[in-house]
């Protein structure tokens, strides 16, 4: 391909990058102030067609793959992409307003494990030690999506041994353990996903005859600063976890219990 032409493409791909990415940007800062769960299920929708559409601008033949992905802030935002679409898949796909969606889901499953060798490229080994050479920009991209994330002296990033190689992770400067799954883009942080309650547990039917359709993390006050939101938030799904527990073991609702 003609030299100049390659180079027009990598602008338009970068410029759709940053206008997407934008708008990412954008909708997460609605939607950590919207309560109600079905404005909220339309903003998670549309911020997993944005991921996925921004993710996609990496898309390319091997040979231009190095132009996309050039430095620290293209990894970063495409880690961020990755687990936005993730945490934002909706539950079920079955509607015919998901076809578009499927679709776009289908390519970036594809692309995740395309692109799964370049994120777990390694450092040459120094002392025996063996780190990502993209760790930074993990580093950077968890930072951006998670409010009092401790960066400060943390570990370095690496690879899990075989055959567990597709998750990376590395120690926070908190403590807490951090395992990202480089084929799915589902984020673990101190043994808890990024993206509150595990949906196992929100579409078990004794939740739904608790809650309802409330999504019980989001009505909690958001005027705390946002480490300390953090930690409460930790606290107070832990709690639910365990109150869930009981309910379900002892059957309550069948029970006609409320």
């Amino acid at each position: 391909m003609d030299l100049e032409l390659s180079e027009q493409a990598y602008a338009l791909l970068r410029e759709v990058r940053s206008v997407t990415y934008r708008w990412i940007s954008e909708v997460q800062e609605k939607l950590d102030f919207v309560q109600d769960e079905t404005s909220r299920a339309s903003l998670r929708h549309r911020l997993c067609i944005l991921a996925t559409t921004c993710f996609s601008t990496f898309d390319v033949c091997p040979d231009h793959v190095a132009a996309v992905l050039a430095n620290d802030e293209d990894f970063s935002i495409a880690m961020q992409c990755a687990i936005i679409v993730h945490e934002n898949t909706p539950q079920s796909l079955s509607s015919n307003n998901s076809y578009h969606l499927t679709r776009l889901l289908s390519r970036h499953r594809r692309l995740l494990h395309n692109l799964e060798p370049i994120f777990g490229q390694s450092l040459p080994p120094i002392s025996g030690r063996v780190e990502l050479s993209r760790g930074g920009a993990y580093h950077d991209a968890l930072a951006r999506l998670r409010s009092g994330y401790h960066q400060g002296n943390s570990s370095s990033w690496h690879s899990l041994p075989r055959p567990n190689s597709r998750w990376i992770s590395c120690v926070t400067g908190g403590g807490q353990g951090v395992y990202y799954d480089l084929l799915t883009g589902k984020l673990i942080i101190g043994g808890k996903r990024l993206g509150g309650l595990p949906p196992e547990l929100v579409k078990h039917p004794t939740y739904a005859s608790v809650f309802g359709t409330v999504s019980v993390e989001h009505h909690l006050s958001p005027a705390l600063s946002d480490l300390t939101w953090g930690a409460f938030r930790d606290f107070l799904m832990c709690r639910l976890l365990m109150i869930m527990e009981w309910i379900i073991w002892l059957d309550l609702p069948n029970l006609g219990i409320r």
